[in-house]
């Protein structure tokens, strides 16, 4: 029992840094693999402000196309309001994928 406790004592420092590394890794409320999970999350929200910033630019260069060209206000009241002129008409097609699961 002495010479267990004399390299106990010897070695305490390693064994306090290890049961510490085992702490840190595994068992903290913060441990590597919650870490991990964060810096994961991050990157994918950093890639949606990325998405977003693009969507951003390409409304505004639309919307400054709509302040400033009037054939840009037609096109859109005719694609997306279905706005015609007096003397035309509009037919607009439904187009249904046939389902063959019968």
């Amino acid at each position: 029992m002495k010479k267990m406790w004399f390299y106990t004592k010897k070695i305490r420092y390693l064994i306090v840094v290890i049961l510490f590394a085992v702490w840190i890794t595994f068992i903290d409320q913060t441990n590597l693999r919650f870490k991990a999970n964060l810096k994961g999350d991050i990157e994918y929200l950093k890639s949606k402000i990325e998405t977003y910033k693009e969507e951003i630019r390409k409304n505004e260069k639309y919307y400054k196309d709509l302040t400033t060209n009037p054939d840009a206000k037609e096109r859109l009241a005719r694609e997306e309001y279905y706005m015609h002129r007096d003397n035309e008409d509009v037919l607009l097609l439904l187009i249904v994928p046939r389902n063959n699961s019968f």
